[in-house]
């Protein structure tokens, strides 16, 4: 297959990425829902918005089959055990929609993929074969970038089934054989499965995802021909538009083509002249913003050649009262009972809470879809299909309760010692271990804490509970740290191979246990919702699994710079390494808040630990020493003291 390819030079501005995780857990260990709040008075003349969905139902695609109307989207936002890659909706008449709850269209990704992060679905019917078939996005588990896949069924709802060893499109240049679509242009999402009814082609259109690049490059709207019975890639790909307006804040994405058509009378008793029109909606900026906004282009050959920005002054729709950052377009047509009208779904956040860490959600909402003929354009306008609505309220969510502050530093023989807030639950201190303990981790609460040795044996203390562990197992390599699920519920226990042991709740998201790393792992940590973890070696490099980013890493990490400690952020953005020298990096949105580096250490830094908040963190050195930065208070230390096992690791309430 024929690479796409482009001269990327426009700047673009990296959007974070959708933090897909578990939601619900968060919102159970706040002990609290999420409550709506009243709704203000929209001001005069404002037009309102109310969504049509009654949850989170971002990226729509619909498909309409024997009267019943199906709508997919977006992975959704549950406990790793309960997460469902594809969401499925039913209605029967276009407008009112009922969520399947339980229902996962596509329960298990292609095997070039690994779940997490699934995204964006198409799903359309196939008339000559009278099945379905789905493209979605996933994580490539070569690179961790996100590629588009195919799925097809002989039902709407599915299950739909992956069965290709590779995707469809992936621009990352991995370098697939044909009939995958390649490239080198940060990977690719979205895609939108158009059939024209005019030539009866299909054709595949999507993004690639430049502005996941660092730094980043031109977001682009592409199309490849589908060969029409087996709807994989059949062509070269076109490039149809990319991000040239200063409100796309280097990014469009999401697309969504529609075929119109208008009739000129024919002259002289001619026969009338039937004139097809294409235009391209998308998304443009931050998803995670208000200035996130749906515009159009006018394509006069379909996906066949270039559009062109009808939208590059002002986007076709934003934010107003009762959503905020409209995106992921997709049109359909209501059934005669309802007029045949065309409508738009879209994804907002509701109201104006934007962020699932502020507990937005980002439901369906309806437009009716008209065009005004234009000379040779038909310029698109958008209204509510429910124009009487109240605007949405905004969901709002209690601030999750904090454990008062306070830390665990742990010895090799399991010996613990408490400071601040931090109690004393018990230790291995006076026991006799068939192996060193290695690490802790505090449970979500801070009332107890878990014990990991190299062997794998698990020692839980207060609420933390015992899910299982290694310690009856011969492992190829030791055990070197535990890490906890977002609501205690289970933990992941990593060796310095990079192998992972999953129990209770967390899921195996990857490891790299059969790479022949060439140094050993050395420190681990979970995504902050729990989707996903990231892994480092002693020189530096990251590896990341789930919904865990790759934000980066040090160039290497030789002597004194080898990694001990790894601790992530609050939005699962970012994270810092600590070394043994006591210098710490910052990735992603880390902040610096200081190190140790440059100056002469008694002892070796073994671990780190953030905040409650994340907004500083503690060093831990092996003679009991405790260094402080950011807003991580010093409660106490057991440096300069006798010890009678070296110190091996912190853990904060």
């Amino acid at each position: 297959m024929a690479a796409a390819t482009t001269d990327a030079t426009t700047t673009a501005i990296t959007a974070p990425r959708r933090v897909l995780a578990s939601l619900a857990a968060l919102v159970a260990l706040m002990g609290a829902v999420a409550s709506v709040g009243l709704a203000a008075a929209a001001p005069a003349g404002a037009t309102n918005w109310a969504p049509v969905h009654n949850s989170d139902f971002p990226d729509p695609s619909v498909v309409e089959y024997l009267g019943v109307y199906y709508g997919f989207a977006t992975q959704n936002f549950a406990a790793p055990s309960q997460t469902i890659n594809i969401q499925v909706s039913t209605s029967s008449n276009g407008v009112n929609w009922s969520p399947s709850n339980g229902v996962d269209a596509l329960p298990q990704v292609g095997s070039w993929a690994r779940p997490g992060n699934t995204w964006a679905p198409s799903v359309v019917h196939d008339d000559a074969d009278n099945d379905f078939v789905m493209y979605y996005t996933a994580t490539e588990r070569l690179t961790g970038d996100q590629c588009i896949g195919m799925a097809t069924s002989i039902f709407p709802t599915g299950p739909y089934h992956d069965n290709s060893s590779q995707p469809m499109v992936c621009q990352n240049g991995t370098a697939y054989s044909d009939p995958t679509v390649d490239g080198n242009l940060g990977g690719s999402i979205d895609p939108d499965i158009f059939k024209d009814s005019v030539t009866g082609d299909v054709s595949l259109i999507w993004k690639s995802d430049g502005n996941h690049l660092s730094p980043p490059v031109s977001t682009i709207l592409w199309s490849v021909p589908l060969d029409p019975t087996s709807y994989v890639p059949d062509g070269s790909p076109t490039e149809l538009m990319q991000n040239d307006a200063g409100w796309q804040s280097g990014i469009v994405e999401g697309p969504d083509m529609v075929e119109t058509t208008t009739t000129t009378p024919g002259t002289g008793g001619g026969a009338p002249t039937t004139t097809p029109h294409y235009t391209l909606f998308y998304s443009g900026s931050d998803e995670g913003a208000s200035t996130y906004s749906i515009g159009w282009a006018s394509c006069p050959s379909g996906p066949a050649a270039g559009c062109t920005d009808e939208s590059r002054s002002v986007p076709l729709l934003v934010s107003a009262p009762g959503m905020s950052g409209p995106g992921g377009p997709e049109v359909y047509s209501l059934p005669s009972s309802e007029g045949s009208q065309m409508v738009m779904a879209f994804a907002a956040w509701q109201g104006s809470t934007i962020g699932y860490l502020s507990c937005g959600i980002r439901p369906m909402y309806l437009a009716d879809l008209t065009f005004q003929d234009d000379s040779d354009l038909q310029i698109p306008s958008l209204v509510p299909t429910v124009p009487t609505a109240s605007p949405a309220a905004s969901p709002t969510c209690p601030t999750p309760p904090k454990p008062a502050p306070g830390y665990w530093q742990v010895g090799s023989d399991g010996g613990i010692f408490s400071f601040g807030a931090a109690q004393f639950y018990g230790s291995t201190g006076s026991m006799h271990l068939n192996k060193p303990v290695v690490g802790m981790a505090a449970t979500p609460s801070g009332n107890g804490y878990w014990l990991v040795a190299s062997d794998g044996g698990v020692f839980a203390y207060g609420d933390a509970q015992f899910y299982g562990s290694t310690g009856s197992i011969t492992l190829n390599k030791p055990i070197i740290g535990l890490i906890p699920t977002l609501d205690g519920g289970g933990y992941w226990l990593i060796a310095s191979d990079g192998g992972v042991f999953a129990y209770g709740d967390a899921k195996f998201y990857g490891s790299t246990a059969s790479d022949n790393l060439a140094y050993p792992i050395t420190a681990a940590a979970p995504s902050f919702l729990g989707g996903g973890y990231w892994m480092v070696d002693a020189n530096g490099q990251v590896f990341n699994f789930g919904n865990a980013p790759n934000e980066g890493q040090p160039s290497e990490a030789p002597g004194g710079y080898r990694i001990t400690g790894m601790a992530g952020t609050q939005s699962s953005n970012g994270y810092w390494l600590a070394s043994a020298n006591g210098n710490v990096a910052v990735f992603g949105n880390a902040a610096p808040y200081g190190s140790m580096v440059g100056t002469v250490l008694n002892a070796p830094v073994v671990g780190m630990a953030s905040n409650a908040d994340a907004t500083g963190y503690w060093l831990q050195g092996a003679d009991g020493g405790i260094f402080t930065f950011g807003h991580a208070e010093f409660y106490g230390s057991m440096g300069g003291r006798p010890l009678n096992a070296p110190m091996v690791g912190i853990a904060a309430t």
